[in-house]
């Protein structure tokens, strides 16, 4: 893909070739830190959060743009994802219907129902007031959903593959919200590891995807590679629409065994992020908890990262020597985060400590690390 026709992004050349010593702090969620900043609310009351759209917000673009002003902080905005839902409308055989309805303690029930050839599927996702959603019930409960899941991602990856409307509405969604602000602005978007997408709550709680993984082996792979095959296609939209990182989500070995990351996630993994180097995109692996281990022999290097984040320290991680988990990731992966965020709720106004850790840039920043490659700070 050429991209030589895209604006310069200072952030995005820091990240690539920018002084380690130099840290940029950067706003990776721009509605929730400019929320913060100005006091104000970073979700619509009474509107159910998504795992795909980018949900509608209170704070608007020129907040965020204000806030990074005023701060020094760099902007990172995400393009929101895609799933499942954003295919569905395109398939004949498979129907879904939505309903929504409000609890008498304020929570927003969504009850979603997908039909398919093989057997029906639903879920129930709360939204509670002020408090972040969750599932209540789950599309996949055991074994004898797995006939309709399997219709359900096999048709999503065909219709994928083969119907231009299905790219033309992605690529369009995508470029519809990056329009939305600066062209220098950097660019994310919500592409996951289809393993680990699967064994996510979107799908299956964590314990139904265990045994599943353990009695159906061959019917699982099957739907690994079904949505394997439609994550690049939504890759390739994003890439069009002027993303520059895809970004996902691995649990460490707090949850997932090193066998599972050697035979699934390792691979998926690498073929995601050499698709998107071939775009010009970086990939982005976000791993909080237990990732000791995989710094040490290497599981990063061998995903092709090109930033990670956390880096989480005890008692809830494992990485207690930064020092030494950056001088083991050596001079390629950039990493963000290792700062513990309740410092910022301790002793001082989130505003005031917003304030005064910037301004931090490329060229004015705070001091990071010091392995040949960047440590990025974020708030």
């Amino acid at each position: 893909m050429d991209t030589s026709a895209r604006p310069a992004k200072p952030l995005l050349e820091w990240m690539k070739r920018g002084d380690p010593d130099l840290v940029p702090v950067m706003l990776a969620d721009p509605h929730s830190t400019t929320a913060s900043y100005f006091g104000v609310s970073a979700r619509a009351e009474g509107q159910s959060a998504s795992f795909t759209d980018l949900p509608q917000s209170p704070i608007t673009p020129e907040m965020v743009l204000q806030c990074c002003r005023e701060t020094g902080i760099q902007l990172v905005c995400p393009l929101g994802g895609a799933t499942h839902l954003d295919v569905i409308g395109f398939l004949d055989d498979v129907e879904t219907t939505v309903q929504e309805e409000m609890a008498v303690n304020g929570d927003l029930i969504k009850r979603t129902a997908i039909r398919t050839p093989a057997g029906e599927l639903a879920d129930v996702f709360v939204t509670p007031a002020g408090r972040p959603a969750y599932w209540a019930e789950h599309l996949v409960r055991g074994p004898a959903d797995l006939p309709a899941l399997t219709h359900l991602i096999e048709r999503v990856a065909q219709a994928s593959l083969e119907d231009d409307r299905v790219r033309d509405r992605l690529t369009a969604k995508f470029r519809a919200e990056a329009m939305r602000w600066p062209a220098e602005t950097l660019f994310k978007v919500s592409l996951g590891v289809p393993t680990f997408v699967l064994a996510s709550m979107l799908y299956m709680a964590h314990e139904t995807f265990c045994y599943l993984l353990a009695d159906h082996v061959a019917a699982m792979e099957r739907l690994y590679e079904a949505l394997e095959q439609a994550t690049l296609v939504w890759l390739e939209c994003a890439a069009a629409a002027g993303a520059d990182i895809t970004m996902g989500a691995i649990n460490g070995l707090e949850l997932f065994s090193p066998r599972i990351y050697r035979r699934y996630f390792i691979p998926q993994a690498r073929r995601l992020h050499e698709a998107a180097h071939t775009h010009g995109m970086l990939g982005w692996v976000h791993t909080c908890g237990h990732m000791r281990s995989l710094i040490e022999t290497g599981v990063y290097d061998e995903m092709a990262v090109d930033v990670l984040e956390s880096l989480a320290s005890p008692p809830l991680g494992t990485v207690a020597d930064l020092r030494s988990a950056r001088q083991r990731l050596g001079n390629r992966i950039v990493t963000r985060g290792a700062v513990n965020v309740n410092y910022f709720y301790l002793d001082f106004e989130q505003r005031y400590d917003v304030k005064r850790l910037g301004p931090s840039s490329p060229t004015n920043g705070c001091e990071g690390s010091g392995s040949r490659r960047r440590n990025n700070l974020a708030v």
